[in-house]
């Protein structure tokens, strides 16, 4: 029970983080997305292997490097949050929060089925009630959308499916997210030095010290709720960590329609009610599974 809740204090400190990271992201606006997730994965790498040379952690590293088992799930789990990085980024700086949001409200779908598929995770009624209220709610908001949702689609699949990789991989926050940065690294840095997006974004960042600072802290910003995501994804069920996701994409909603003025449509204001409800219905079950818990100990 004490690292269940370790990890319920860690997955929710970390989609608090991440629901609030759009505001972070759109200081960033008049930048290439594909220049600001270079810099990401970029500085991340930097803070990464900073906090391993102060810890001397970088024979864990190469522990994991050496590993055919977990380096298995690893490569394919770097692809998928860089692929995820890259939409949201855009998505943000493109004028589509509620998009993205959509997108991070379906993933606990997308997670809920990979821990029953994969994990073979139990659940009770109350929980099917709650996933069939959320389907509903993400079917409206679908329809209501007019057009093939490929920005929620891909937020939702890559999310979901590096979720699941790692906690396949079974690797250390810190470890995993300095083992996804080595990866992708010669990929972001071949970017920033050859594309001529590249070019002409370091060229507006060079004229604003507050972009370049932003750029800077990207790393932390980053990989601090990555590692504790890895944290609470290896001491909660799967489907646990997807319905706790509702949390990010609500602050997104709200910062769409309060601070950048998106329009929440009549639609999607329904679809979001059916959300909350499933969301009283999954807190009730996780309630009661605590309080059986409880007793049984």
């Amino acid at each position: 029970m004490k690292e269940r809740n370790i990890g319920l204090i860690s997955t929710l400190v970390c989609y608090t983080l991440w629901g609030l990271l759009p505001l972070y992201w759109h200081l960033l606006d008049g930048l290439d997305a594909i220049f600001i997730l270079a810099n990401r994965i970029l500085w991340s790498l930097v803070f990464t292997v900073g906090i391993l040379a102060a810890t001397k952690q970088f024979k864990e590293v190469l522990a994991v490097f050496r590993d055919k088992k977990k380096m298995r799930f690893m490569i394919p789990a770097a692809i998928a949050i860089t692929i995820n990085w890259g939409v949201y980024i855009w998505s943000v700086n493109a004028g589509h929060l509620l998009d993205s949001s959509l997108g991070y409200y379906l993933n606990p779908l997308v997670v809920f089925a990979l821990g029953i598929a994969l994990f073979h995770e139990k659940c009770g009624p109350i929980e099917w009630v709650s996933l069939g209220l959320a389907t509903i709610g993400v079917l409206i908001a679908t329809i209501a959308y007019g057009a093939f949702p490929w920005v929620a689609i891909v937020l939702a699949l890559s999310f979901a499916f590096y979720g699941a990789l790692k906690k396949l991989a079974g690797v250390g926050g810190l470890i995993s997210i300095a083992v996804e940065t080595l990866l992708i690294g010669p990929f972001a840095l071949a970017f920033v030095a050859f594309a001529p997006a590249s070019h002409a974004s370091l060229a507006v960042a060079a004229f604003s010290p507050l972009k370049s600072i932003l750029l800077v802290l990207s790393g932390a910003v980053t990989a601090t709720p990555l590692i504790l995501f890895t944290f609470g994804v290896n001491r909660l069920p799967l489907s646990a960590v997807g319905f706790l996701q509702y949390v990010s994409p609500t602050l997104q909603m709200f910062i769409g329609v309060l601070v950048f003025r998106e329009v929440l449509t009549h639609d999607r204001i329904i679809a979001f009610a059916f959300i909350g409800a499933a969301l009283v219905f999954y807190t009730v079950g996780m309630v009661r599974r605590a309080r059986r818990a409880r007793l049984e100990a």
